[in-house]
């Protein structure tokens, strides 16, 4: 789907998806590079894919389950040296585990375990991580004297390589090799943190004053070959020293949209990887702080742009796009299981045979959040999300979606339809409403597609005062019937569903709604939905103070209006900027000197981030027209 907005200048002016492959097994996972895993423009843009380290395919671990390598979530079962949760239920973690090293102490090679992953866009792609480290207990002679003695593990020379004997010179249970990369001691070690803007000066943070600034407190890092290496015989195919340099790894086109393994190998314990990222940034941590990483790669904020405001027939209204793939906590860990975030290239396949989305989606973002599987699990499954809002008010929840068959019943719908939704920001939808569900009871945060006075499926029609259209027998009985559905995205407003009993929970066929109070604005708030059904599979939400937006915009409005991103104009003394939110995901800033002629170019120029939004400073040297395109 092609979209473009135009502004002028006078001469004076958008989060892994979890699935089946081969040759790993019913409940392998594979994490995708998302289209909008970039940041910034022209020649400043970098891509990124973020790979959770308890993200590995668990029949490619080696050592026995509770050694070697070990996934940490935030129910507290391990206990950390000093007698504390490894991951408390409040940690910070990325999607709220990480990946642990116990047991033994120090084993070269002693476990390996493998990820895959498929990237959407070719280059060259440095290594970082953020981590946290956990004291071993044994220091050799200086027990607790820091953090020198569990710190280190081994990366592959490459996707598809194993990271002992894939090296030249190989490692064995006595000798490191290229992939070894560890903590200590200054020159290219990760307990030694990059500065923000030091031009490669680091800070030492090996030392045990600093328990506090570890023991589950996770920070960023890149990684660099041990410069303990001998460069004798550990060198770059150039001859030139191995030691010491930034580790990276080359996605040519051709492999591009093809899984790739990466496997790495243990060797101490103690350090604990919350996330892998690989971006074809040189130096992620000279220029964005660890608060910055983590608000663009990890916490996953969505925020309202200030501009986020229409007019329309019955006044102004504000509204904020939440896209659905974009969660940052899951509770079911079973990969399988529960909700996922897909994207073109995910291996998903549907009950008819098709991919999930397609190349060509026309999902926002390009992406979209599947509910995969049981068919039916009340509260199976749980993910979260934040969002910040800009304007105070009440909104309503609207959402885009598609309905995918999962096999139970073919002639209609109405058995792929349900979900969750909280009674508020910072609630839960299972146990905050009065009464709470349980696995055998819905409560009032029940939505559902059928059977008319409040099911999405019946879509509220343009101008209808209130009347909907039945879509939920679009099926394969029906000629082009599910043409409709799976992978074609839809609008409607959510509503309590019309099974609620009015007498214990409330009136049934409300529409929901939650209130940003002014001391809300400017505040991240948790939005948390819980599984029902497979099959519902929304593109995102949408928080609009317009109370039956369905009523005076038609969908294709409602596409021109909250998919595209809007290109906004400011004078700045005798320049101009222009300026578009972070959110616009894949969008392109194209220019041309006439309006009516002459061909869009791609704006060459690097925008600078501030905040929620890009901006470009331009000089005016004649008229000039500017869009934002998506490919």
């Amino acid at each position: 789907m092609k979209k473009s907005l135009i502004c002028r200048i006078c001469s004076l002016i958008a989060g892994a998806a979890f699935l089946t492959i081969a040759p790993f097994g019913a409940h392998a996972q594979l994490t995708v590079q998302s289209k909008c895993n970039v940041v910034g423009t022209g020649s400043n843009a970098w891509n990124f894919l973020v790979l959770e380290g308890e993200s590995y395919i668990p029949e490619t671990k080696v050592a026995s389950e509770g050694t070697g390598f070990v996934k940490l979530y935030n129910d507290e079962a391990l206990v950390s040296f000093y007698g504390n949760p490894m991951l408390a239920t409040n940690t910070d973690a990325s999607m709220q585990g990480a990946l642990g090293t116990l047991t033994p102490n120090f084993g070269r090679f002693a476990d390996k375990v493998t990820y895959q992953v498929v990237f959407s866009a070719p280059g060259d792609y440095y290594t970082y991580m953020r981590f946290t480290m956990f004291e071993n207990g044994t220091a050799g002679g200086a027990p607790l004297s820091g953090y020198g003695n569990e710190d280190s593990f081994y990366l592959p020379a490459g996707f598809n390589k194993d990271p002992q004997t894939d090296w030249n010179v190989p490692g064995d249970s006595v000798t490191d090799t290229g992939g070894y990369t560890e903590g200590c001691c200054g020159g290219a070690g990760f307990l030694f943190i990059i500065d923000y803007q030091g031009n490669g000066t680091r800070t030492d943070h090996s030392g045990a004053i600093n328990t506090n600034y570890w023991e589950g407190n996770f920070h960023w890092n890149q990684l660099f070959v041990s410069q303990f290496l001998n460069p004798a015989i550990h060198t770059n195919s150039d001859g030139t020293p191995f030691a010491g340099q930034p580790i990276h790894y080359v996605v040519t086109p051709a492999m591009v949209g093809v899984p790739q393994n990466f496997t790495i190998a243990f060797r101490e314990q103690g350090v604990t990887i919350d996330c892998f990222t690989f971006s074809t940034h040189t130096n992620l941590l000279n220029d964005y702080t660890q608060s910055q990483l983590d608000d663009l790669l990890v916490k996953k904020v969505q925020a309202q742009d200030p501009a986020n405001t229409l007019v329309s027939t019955n006044g102004p209204w504000s509204f904020l796009v939440m896209e659905a793939e974009n969660y940052m906590a899951k509770s079911n860990r079973n990969v399988a299981q529960g909700f996922a975030a897909v994207y073109p290239g995910s291996t998903n396949i549907s009950y008819y045979g098709a991919p999930i989305l397609q190349t060509n989606t026309g999902a926002s973002g390009k992406g979209a959040l599947l509910t995969q599987s049981p068919s039916f699990g009340l509260f199976s499954d749980k993910i979260a999300y934040r969002v910040k809002f800009a304007t105070p008010g009440d909104y309503y929840l609207y959402f885009r979606f598609t309905m995918y068959e999962n096999g139970g019943n073919l002639t209609h719908y109405i058995s792929e339809d349900s979900f969750f939704v909280p009674p508020d920001f910072n609630k839960d939808p299972q146990f905050d409403w009065d009464p709470p569900g349980t696995t055998s009871n819905n409560d009032g945060g029940y939505t559902e597609g059928c059977c008319g006075g409040a099911g999405f499926l019946y879509i509220l029609d343009y101008q209808g005062g209130g009347t909907r259209t039945d879509h939920s027998g679009e099926t394969n009985t029906v000629p082009n019937g599910t043409n409709y559905w799976e992978g074609n995205f839809h609008w409607n407003q959510l509503l309590s569903s019309q099974f609620l009993n009015p007498v214990t929970q409330g009136a049934p066929s409300v529409p929901f709604h939650y209130v940003v109070t002014p001391a809300m604005v400017g505040i991240p708030q948790t939005f948390t939905i819980a599984y029902r059904e497979a099959g519902v599979t929304p593109d995102l939400f949408l928080f609009s103070t317009h109370t039956n937006m369905m009523n005076d915009y038609t969908q294709a409005e409602l596409d021109q209006l909250l998919l595209q991103p809007k290109l906004s104009i400011a004078a700045s003394g005798t320049n101009v900027v222009v300026s578009w939110p972070t959110s616009a995901c894949g969008f392109i800033l194209e220019s041309r000197s006439a309006l009516d002629s002459g061909s869009w170019t791609t704006v060459q120029t690097s925008s600078t981030l501030n905040g929620d939004r890009y901006n470009l400073t331009v000089t005016p040297t004649g008229t000039q027209y500017y869009r934002l395109r998506q490919p």
